[in-house]
């Protein structure tokens, strides 16, 4: 059974001190149905990561499906760390190809800027595993910058060649009117920044922010769908890159782009426009060559010379700035993803477009690759 996006509603991720949690969700959520010209659905599938935590809490989509007005939907709450709004899309794609439902609003949201960043950072700690690891770890930017020095020993690689990646994001972001960094940035400025996990610095690193996201998606289309979802799926991998065989190829993003392969016979690197989960530069890279965009340590070297940019001869990486530069709303980014690529598809996209793009991909690796998420959508016109 087919799976149509007919509605998208992002909100411009920053910092929304005047909206409550569930008024930043409801924003996007109203904003997609009303795109999709619908009123009612039959379930509500909300993705958030930190609100349980942050805002105290709980059943988030019964109570912003009762806010809604959604009396009677179906309701699910998906947590899947930093990859939680990608599990929410399998989640809703699953509804309707198992005949449960017809049309599922799926929203995404983290509300993280109203708290203290070292709350924040504490909690987002338990995206490790928490009996052990999140508890004696050196941190999210601490692994990614032993993996970054791992990276450029083995493959000779120079820390002002890594400078190329979040300088390409932030040359897409620009663009794009829901990113929360819109500017570009000098590659040569990304080494002399505020040092973070030598040797990766500030301007390497993901910001968090507010932000909601929304889709509808619908069985059947009516009017104008955006696109379709062909593949909706995940993989469950070790707690950590430090544990798999090779740090450097996390084994839950290989499995799911192998699953790609198999499933639909099109490989990663045979789509038009993907958006990927860098939460740094070093992750960046790594989740690039392990869906083998570029041969093992050719990633920053590829980015530098412009092939995953307008023009080049790979796939348009992270045309909304990727998380370095639209930045990370935990819960939310996959929801964004997916939003993003169906304007892409439909060429209703308001940042930086490609133009005649027909397929995009959206694949995140939650926390340091305990689970992998992958969704492939496709153009309808």
């Amino acid at each position: 059974m087919e799976v149509y996006i007919t509605g998208v509603g992002l909100t411009k991720v920053g910092r929304h001190f005047d909206l409550s949690l569930r008024e930043l969700a409801a924003r996007a959520a109203f904003e997609a149905l009303d795109s999709a010209r619908i009123d009612k659905v039959d379930a509500v599938v909300v993705a958030s990561t930190l609100s349980y935590r942050e805002a105290g809490q709980f059943d988030l989509a019964g109570h912003l499906a009762g806010a809604l007005g959604l009396k009677g939907a179906q309701t699910l709450a998906m947590e899947a760390g930093d990859a939680s709004g990608l599990a929410a899309v399998e989640a809703a794609c699953s509804l309707i190809r198992a005949g449960s439902a017809e049309r599922v609003l799926v929203v995404g949201v983290d509300k993280l800027t109203d708290y203290v960043s070292s709350r924040v950072y504490r909690d987002l700690q338990r995206l490790y595993e928490a009996e052990v690891q999140a508890l004696y770890d050196i941190g999210h930017a601490g692994v990614a910058g032993l993996l970054a020095r791992l990276y450029m020993e083995r493959y000779g690689v120079g820390r002002d060649t890594l400078s190329y990646w979040p300088a390409m994001d932030h040359s897409h972001a620009k663009h794009n009117p829901y990113a929360m960094l819109p500017f570009a940035i000098d590659p040569a400025a990304v080494p002399r920044a505020l040092k973070v996990a030598e040797p990766l610095t500030l301007l390497d690193s993901f910001p968090l922010g507010d932000g909601a996201a929304a889709l509808v998606l619908e069985s059947e289309p009516h009017g104008d769908a955006r696109a379709k979802v062909v593949l909706a799926t995940s993989a469950a991998g070790y707690p950590s890159f430090t544990m798999n065989e090779d740090p450097l190829a996390p084994e839950s993003v290989g499995e799911v782009a192998a699953r790609l392969r198999e499933v639909t016979g099109i490989a990663p690197a045979n789509v038009d426009v993907i958006e990927l989960g860098d939460t740094f530069t070093s992750i960046g890279v790594i989740l690039a060559e392990s869906l083998g965009l570029s041969k093992p340590g050719r990633a920053a070297v590829d980015a530098m010379e412009g092939r995953f940019t307008l023009g080049g001869d790979g796939p348009v990486v992270n045309p909304s700035g990727g998380l370095k530069a639209r930045g990370h709303p935990v819960g939310a980014t996959g929801v964004y993803m997916v939003g993003e690529l169906a304007l892409q598809l439909s060429g209703e996209y308001p940042g930086l477009r490609v133009d005649g793009a027909r397929r995009g991909l959206a694949v995140m690796a939650s926390g340091d690759g305990s689970s992998a998420h992958l969704v492939l959508v496709e153009g309808v016109a």
